[in-house]
């Protein structure tokens, strides 16, 4: 019988004992973005649940001029991981890949592409439009008040935030990216769950539209 997987984030190098716990699941979650927000999430999810595990793999080169770290090359990266797991007896019920929409980098073809070679290899996608800031958002405040054209654009208010960093700070008293403090979020997960409904949750529809498909991943995990 595989190996499970152990509950380890790569970046921090920290792991939990486990002699007791016998997890339910085991998702390996795989971020395609330059950011660390999504990584904090998930980790910090992680923490919180002790029946689960939750292993998050970056996919994004550290040098930035490394052409591989866009996201048509992502699933040729997953593959190797992916086949590196399985040469250790390792094996994940669910294999995700959390990835935004970021039209200005990357084109409807080429997510197409991505949704086409994930459907074909059995690995899911959690896909936001515009970002994942959409999906913490939703943990804080319902978004009928918006508008929601303003939302899908996320133009930039500075040189340094675009519209829903700066809505995230507003709102929860400061927000930076990189140092996210899941505590703000944790209570309103369900309600993010929720308010995600409201809002096309299938990500051939949310190549346009504004929404996220993170809230299926989250329920999946918390369920």
């Amino acid at each position: 019988m595989p190996n499970r997987l152990r509950p380890r984030n790569i970046f921090g190098e920290r792991e939990r004992k486990q002699e007791s716990i016998i997890p339910k699941d085991i998702f390996v979650i795989s971020i395609a973005s330059e950011g660390k927000t999504e990584e904090q999430y998930f980790d910090s999810l992680s923490e919180k649940l002790n029946n689960k595990i939750i292993k998050i793999d970056r996919l994004i080169r550290d040098d930035e001029r490394d052409t591989k770290s866009h996201p048509i090359h992502i699933i040729d990266l997953l593959d190797e991981r992916v086949e590196n797991w399985r040469e250790h007896g390792a094996e994940a019920n669910e294999l995700w890949m959390v990835v935004d929409r970021d039209k200005q980098n990357v084109s409807k073809e080429q997510l197409e592409r991505i949704f086409s070679k994930c459907k074909e290899k059995g690995y899911n996608i959690a896909l936001s439009n515009p970002t994942f800031e959409l999906w913490l958002l939703f943990h804080i405040t319902d978004i009928a008040n918006y508008n929601k054209e303003k939302l899908l654009n996320n133009e930039k208010v500075n040189k340094n935030r675009r519209f829903l960093d700066k809505e995230l700070s507003n709102l929860n008293g400061g927000f930076k990216k990189n140092n996210l403090k899941f505590d703000d979020f944790y209570d309103g997960i369900n309600d993010a769950i929720e308010r995600a409904k409201e809002l096309p949750t299938n990500n051939n529809e949310l190549l346009n539209k504004l929404g996220t498909s993170v809230s299926i991943l989250v329920e999946q995990i918390i369920k």
